[in-house]
Parts: C-alpha cells; structure tokens; sequence
C-alpha cells in the first residue's frame, strides 16, 4: 500500500506491509525529550523583555536569567552584553549565533560570572544588526 498524504505525529504508516509505528513513536520520544530540556521563552514570564532591530532580550531576576534571540534575517548574530554597573563587573557576552529565531541563554545555576549580584543594578547593552547601533537599558536585580 502507498500513501498519498504526509504523515501526522499520530499516523501509522503501512509500507509494503510492514508498520512503522515504532518509528513514529520512537520521533514522540525524542520530541517530547527535546521539549523537556530546552524550555522556550514563552515556558517562563518574564520580568522584562527588551527589543530591538534584529534582537529581543529576556530577563527573569530570580535565577539571574538572561535569554538573546535572533528575531530577523539579516545576516547578523544577534548579542548582549551584561554587566553590574553597580560594582562595576562586566559579567558576560553572550551570542544567538545560529541565525533567525535562534537565542542562548546563561542563568545563575551555572555559577561564577552568571550569578549576578542581587540588588545591583544590571547594564544591558545589546545589537542584533551588525554595527549599526545598540541598545542600552538597566534594572534593579531585586527578585
């Protein structure tokens, strides 16, 4: 039997009389585990979200999480830079490099420079169109 319609999540296929359901179950699988690891950034609320052209900046205070997502096709990474301008520490750059509707993300848990200082004020400087100007904002890590 040949098929004539794409196959859907919940479709058996019947190839030359075999099943492929283990196949298709086996996709579930890794799908759901893909979802599970890599939380999206409509999975947190957000304290603040900052945008500008070719860039979209997300922060959650407690967890000290920091997300930059590439928004536009343009041919240029899209980044920030995050530093305590309270205690003067250039904590880190940090780059969605893989092109539109990429982002990277760093947070607390993985320690050292990522842990930002609770009640300083946090500098944001971001870009997501080459050299052709930046953003700057601030906040009061407080949460």
């Amino acid at each position: 039997m040949k098929l004539t319609k794409p196959l859907t999540a919940g479709a058996l296929a019947v190839t030359n009389g075999r099943r492929t359901a283990a196949a298709l179950l086996g996709a579930a699988a890794l799908t759901g585990l893909a979802a599970v690891t890599a939380p999206s950034a409509s999975a947190i609320t957000w304290d603040h979200t900052y945008s500008g052209t070719g860039v979209k900046v997300y922060v959650k205070e407690h967890g000290d999480i920091i997300r930059v997502c590439d928004t536009s096709k343009n041919g240029y990474s899209a980044w920030v830079v995050v530093m305590d301008i309270t205690d003067n520490i250039d904590h880190y750059k940090l780059k969605a490099s893989g092109g539109k509707g990429t982002c990277a993300t760093h947070q607390a848990s993985q320690g050292g420079r990522y842990d930002l200082g609770e009640y300083s004020r946090i500098a944001l400087n971001f870009e997501g169109a080459g050299a052709n100007g930046s953003y700057y904002v601030s906040f009061v890590n407080d949460h």
